[in-house]
């Protein structure tokens, strides 16, 4: 893979990125719509953002890593972002209000 599809890559990722450290800062999500934004806790949201986008920027970055075994650390470590951050946003969807 060459270095223009990597930061071609990397784009979209950091967008996300930013999006997840404004909700996590500001507590407001900007993206949803306003039906979904009731119903969605921020901060779980924000971290689900964060390492999703997390996990975009370190799998590109992963293939240009010329050491075998740093290659497999860096891959694994956007896996578990990735995990992590669809488990935090499926717990964003769960009802803040207790009944």
């Amino acid at each position: 893979m060459d270095l223009t599809t990597t930061v071609l890559r990397l784009v979209p990722a950091c967008v996300l990125a930013a999006l997840g450290i404004h909700t996590l800062a500001t507590g407001r999500i900007l993206v949803a719509t306003e039906r979904q934004r009731t119903k969605l806790r921020s901060r779980p949201y924000g971290l689900g953002q964060l390492l999703t986008g997390l996990c975009l920027v370190l799998l590109p970055l992963s293939s240009l890593v010329a050491d075998r075994s740093l290659y497999y650390v860096v891959f694994f470590a956007s896996i578990g972002c990735l995990v992590a951050g669809t488990c935090f946003l499926v717990a964003a969807m769960i009802p803040q209000d207790r009944p």
